[in-house]
């Protein structure tokens, strides 16, 4: 069975569009999957530094205690700001790989589309698809008619 090529030419359109939509899914997955490992890795970190934290106040001196939790609290804005940096990079990863395979389907869906068109134009009767033809406004068209 021999189908019309313009079939053919739509279902390849319809074929990329789905493998387009599991190259997103895969880059979302990839980008979770960095996430999740930040995220255990930041709950790991935190709860080290919390079980490492001075809690001891009594009979000790007020100036240690302080300067041993100014150390932990530097420590873990530190680490805030490195997880938020990562954070950010993943994000800017996925975002990045994202565009770049959105601009690319882009380009191939329009090149897909032009040819179609150009079939379409091939298969149309004379004149049917021209662009060019202005349509008759309302008032000339009751012009010619008196």
């Amino acid at each position: 069975m021999k189908t019309h090529p313009a079939y053919q030419k739509l279902a390849e359109t319809a074929h990329s569009n789905i493998a387009q939509l599991q190259a997103y899914t895969l880059i979302a997955l990839d980008a979770s999957e960095k996430l999740l490992a930040l995220n255990f890795s930041a709950a790991r970190t935190l709860c080290s530094s919390v079980s490492a934290a001075p809690t001891e106040f009594a009979g000790t001196d007020l100036q240690e205690t302080l300067s041993k939790q100014t150390a932990a609290q530097t420590r873990g804005l530190e680490e805030l700001g490195d997880y938020l940096r990562r954070v950010g990079e993943v994000c800017t990863e996925a975002q990045n790989d994202m565009v770049e395979l959105g601009s690319r389907h882009f380009e191939q869906v329009q090149a897909s589309m032009n040819a179609l068109l150009q079939e379409a134009r091939k298969l149309a009767p004379a004149g049917a698809l021209d662009q060019d033809a202005e349509p008759e406004t309302r008032s000339r068209a009751i012009r010619k008619a008196a």
